[in-house]
């Protein structure tokens, strides 16, 4: 444990980082503050501004809680019409919507006001009401006020890429810095320097990723839970996410979303130290290591937007061949620490969901291995 301690200590005992750390986190609670601070409803009558909107907006939610059905998208209707935007600018267009939480969910998902933003005369018809708006009132959906948990979906994502970032910059060091301060042949010379020692640097790089995780996690989600409330937790995701609906996953609650995103989270965490801690044991300068951890970090970006698209506009796609390279590259891509964490991830066609764990998997336990290889056969010159 002693050792241990000493491993974590090394890692972590950078005051300029962790400063940046909790500056970055502070960032992001700001996000979320201001946001709920610019909430604005319309209630019989009267507008609201800040918490003071979202607690009248969590109250009315309240009296619609439960299996969402067509009788209460005609009642909200009926109450307080459908959703628009307050008036116009100068310019023509305003950002400020009318209504409150109720009618402007009812006037998103069950009308043509996303496509056309203007104020709908009623519900859509035909092809639009079959495949998309007629999937809120069938019995699924469980109804609830989920501003906050969408509002931390938004959150979630950047704070994800900023704390892997950080971790990059604190797990390169564990083995590149050893190298180039020359002690490595040192420490590989002691009794314990090729296991106790080495396993002890990388069980305290993975200490330093989940606490990290933890508290980065805990504090979002706590933040978000005090300025909004739990009341959404049972509510169903299809309330926040269209895509979920239209893939037939609406009926997923909130909290098994969160649940799922806390996952994902953990292990883009733990691949990442893993890729971090392979590039450190390859790379004799501490510069080199983090530089290579970026990119590789960022490489699954590269693949996925660029030269995906590439292949597209060549017409890869049209071969069967193709399409299956194409497949195999985002399947590969989504399993990396760039797209782990990102709520998208859950809109995937579902036949990608058991190759996702399982190259996550290899790939951390691979990295984790070729590690501890090239620290044991490093070789001082």
């Amino acid at each position: 444990m002693r050792l241990w301690k000493m491993e974590f200590y090394k890692i972590a005992a950078r005051p300029v980082m962790n400063i940046g750390f909790l500056l970055v986190a502070g960032f992001f609670l700001l996000v979320i503050w201001q946001e709920a601070d610019g909430t604005r409803t319309e209630i019989d009558g009267k507008v609201y501004h800040g918490l003071e909107a979202v607690e009248k907006d969590r109250q009315l939610a309240k009296e619609y809680e439960g299996r969402f059905t067509m009788e209460k998208a005609e009642d909200i209707v009926e109450r307080f019409g459908f959703s628009g935007y307050a008036g116009k600018s100068e310019e023509g267009f305003s950002n400020v919507r009318e209504g409150n939480f109720c009618s402007q969910f009812v006037t998103d998902v069950m009308t043509d006001f996303l496509q056309t933003q203007e104020r709908p005369l009623g519900f859509s018809t035909g092809e639009a009401w079959e495949n998309y708006g007629k999937r809120y009132v069938e019995g699924k959906i469980q109804f609830g006020y989920t501003k906050g948990w969408k509002e931390l979906q938004q959150v979630w994502y950047m704070a994800m890429v900023s704390l892997h970032v950080w971790l990059v910059l604190m797990i390169a060091p564990v083995f590149s810095e050893e190298y180039s301060r020359k002690v490595t042949g040192i420490l590989l010379s002691t009794a314990f320097g090729k296991s106790k020692d080495m396993f002890r640097k990388i069980e305290a790089a993975m200490g330093v990723g989940i606490l990290s995780y933890f508290f980065v996690y805990v504090l979002l989600f706590g933040v978000t839970a005090v300025v909004y409330g739990v009341d959404g937790l049972g509510a169903s995701i299809g309330i926040n996410s269209s895509f979920l609906v239209v893939s037939g996953r609406e009926d997923w609650s909130i909290s098994f979303f969160l649940f799922l995103m806390f996952l994902s989270g953990l292990a883009s965490v733990l691949l990442n130290v893993g890729i971090v801690l392979f590039v450190s044991s390859k790379c004799s300068r501490l510069v080199s290591a983090a530089a290579a951890g970026i990119l590789l970090y960022l490489l699954p970006y590269g693949l996925n937007q660029i030269l995906f698209q590439m292949l597209l506009g060549m017409g890869a796609a049209n071969s069967p061949i193709g399409w299956r390279m194409m497949d195999a590259m985002r399947i590969f891509c989504f399993s990396m620490p760039m797209y782990l964490p990102h709520p998208d991830l859950f809109y995937i066609p579902v036949r990608w969901a058991v190759y996702i764990p399982l190259i996550t998997v290899m790939a951390m336990i691979w990295c984790i291995w070729r590690g501890c290889q090239n620290y044991r056969g490093y070789e001082e010159t």
